[in-house]
């Protein structure tokens, strides 16, 4: 873990609201894993006291890698007007992100809006293996939908679904799991990213198919590093950090409020 000023290279509104921050810092660029986040400070003052974390979106090189954000309040906002070439304090990479076992030969990427971020990167590791892997990408709209590295190289591997039927599947993305899987395209292991009533609905379908899934948790969090407890989630085996602990979780573990 490192606590370092990050110089800001790069920034790109990729959709509405939706922008990405490349970032030259070595320290973090050269050990992040898929699902590692890091604690950014987002401003000065009493509105940015605690700092907002954001997963990893791609390791571009050993010295940048770049992070993907929605604009949902001040500190997004703040972020989103951060000028290239001036410097974020930021924190890592913290948390604890996928692990790929001996047992997986053939999974699946299933993620909800934002939370292509931290399934990106994986896809990105996993395209350097001999790992088969589809992705399921849901969107409210074709306006909303993210390009990235891979799309062009992995085209037929990229399943998605949009509300309002402008892109794929007319649907949520949970429906485009259970699309997936009608056509008899049972993986060996699913890794999820996005609002907590998908990942909820994922966890049961993957447990109704006898499917290992690791799920990645979003939680505001105050420290990021597992000191304050204001993230903790619940599980079979007592109450867990996200930050900490997580946020890749065995997706069996969590009970669901």
């Amino acid at each position: 873990m490192a606590h370092v000023k990050a110089k800001i290279l790069n920034k790109e509104q990729v959709a509405p609201s939706i922008f990405k921050l490349s970032l030259l810092c070595p320290e973090i660029a050269s050990s992040a894993i898929p699902g590692q986040f890091v604690h950014v400070e987002c401003g000065k003052g009493k509105s940015f006291i605690l700092r907002r974390p954001f997963s990893v979106y791609r390791q571009a090189s050993k010295e940048t890698f770049e992070i993907l954000f929605q604009v949902v309040g001040k500190g997004t906002e703040s972020l989103a007007e951060a000028e290239v070439n001036s410097y974020l304090d930021i924190i890592g990479p913290l948390g604890n992100g996928f692990k790929l076992s001996n047992n997986c030969k053939k999974v699946l990427l299933v993620s909800g809006g934002i939370g292509i971020a931290p399934l990106t990167f994986l896809a990105e590791k996993l395209y350097s293996t001999e790992i088969i892997f589809d992705m399921l990408i849901g969107f409210a709209n074709y306006k909303k939908v993210i390009d990235f590295s891979l799309q062009e190289k992995i085209a037929d591997r990229i399943h998605y679904s949009t509300d309002d039927g402008s892109l794929g599947l007319k649907g949520t993305t949970v429906e485009l799991l259970l699309d997936y899987l009608k056509q008899s395209k049972k993986p060996d292991t699913i890794f999820a990213c996005g609002p907590e009533p998908m990942l909820k609905q994922v966890a049961l379908i993957a447990k109704q198919n006898k499917v290992p899934c690791f799920i990645s948790l979003e939680e505001r969090m105050a420290c990021g590093i597992g000191a304050c407890l204001s993230c903790v989630c619940n599980t079979i085996n007592g109450y867990k950090r996200v930050c900490a602990d997580g946020p890749v979780f065995d997706a069996s573990e969590i009970i669901w409020d």
